[in-house]
């Protein structure tokens, strides 16, 4: 069962990872866990008592968060209770052992339906992907709720596409530091 979490405006501190409760939000919407969750992995694997569902959901926060290295969930050590409460994770956190065994086991087997579940998504909450005239779709994604549109970046580097090396993108293609 989700618990609610509540937005409001406050004077205190804001974790770059209070964004994961959108994503969360985003991911609960669709059947993605509940079909993770009805996969046929080996049911000799250890920690068989957390699902796959909270195996990908973890791991999902944690790349929304910058976080690709499975040592990385330690992190969510700090505060359980949110992590679970803002991405549905149902049992627990998965150590760092166990999403290592269980990707392990999982493999390449839900790369069809990750791709679908991605499809899924975009279109249940309105995105019309457009590309780019060198033909690739941009895609940002950021957990961060602070605003950094009048920021400006310090050596930001020059992205170009391959295909059209003149047109410059905004995606990530082939990263050439300004000289």
């Amino acid at each position: 069962m989700r618990k609610n979490i509540t937005v409001e405006f406050t004077n205190e501190r804001i974790i770059p990872s209070g964004g994961l409760a959108v994503v969360g939000a985003i991911l609960g919407k669709s059947d993605f866990v509940k079909n993770c969750n009805n996969m046929k992995v080996d049911c000799n694997h250890p920690q068989h008592q957390i699902k796959n569902g909270d195996v990908m959901l973890t791991y999902i926060g944690m790349q929304c968060m910058g976080k690709p290295s499975f040592d990385a969930v330690h992190e969510m050590d700090d505060d359980p209770d949110f992590y679970k409460a803002a991405l549905g994770i149902c049992y627990a956190i998965p150590s760092a052992e166990t999403l290592r065994q269980r990707f392990d086991l999982i493999g390449s087997s839900i790369r069809r339906q990750v791709l679908d579940e991605n499809i899924k998504m975009l279109k249940s909450n309105g995105v019309v992907p457009s590309k780019q005239p060198c033909g690739y779709v941009p895609v940002d994604m950021d957990v961060s709720p602070f605003d950094n549109s009048k920021t400006c970046k310090v050596s930001a580097p020059v992205i170009k596409c391959k295909k059209t090396p003149r047109k410059k993108c905004n995606f990530v293609a082939e990263v050439r530091k300004k000289r």
